[in-house]
């Protein structure tokens, strides 16, 4: 089997507020509302943010229910960035525009990057790695 391509599905409650997170703290200013959903492309992944129904369109077909995000959900997503004041810039702004952040970026004493930790409005972690740079 050869993979074309990956997405990932996950629901959230409101797509505005899902938008303006993550317009404003990833900078993905060409994302829109389209068809109960957030469609983001981002390096090697494309993310589909869906409302309810839409979400369940695709677990109707697997015959699961749609487990609809909580106070944390059981994913996290990890996304490698340039520079230490990308990882500090996201966290900043995250806070800003409906998500949360996990306190300051650190270095990781196993790793050596420099990691920090969001969510969005929806409760869906984000790990921002810095990788580490001599």
């Amino acid at each position: 089997m050869k993979v074309r391509t990956t997405v990932l599905c996950l629901p959230v409650a409101d797509l505005h507020k899902t938008l303006d997170f993550y317009r404003g703290t990833f900078g993905l200013c060409d994302a829109q509302i389209d068809g109960g959903m957030v469609a983001l492309e981002i390096p090697n992944l494309s993310l589909f943010l869906m409302t309810k129904g839409s979400y369940e369109s695709y677990t109707k077909k697997a015959n699961r229910d749609a487990l609809m995000p909580g106070s944390s959900a059981p994913a996290v997503i990890s996304c490698a960035v340039e520079t230490k004041e990308d990882v500090d810039q996201a966290l900043r702004k995250a806070e800003v525009c409906g998500g949360a952040s996990a306190g300051p970026a650190a270095i990781d004493p196993e790793s050596g990057g420099y990691i920090g930790y969001v969510t969005d409005p929806d409760g869906h972690l984000w790990e921002l790695v810095c990788p580490y740079q001599k």
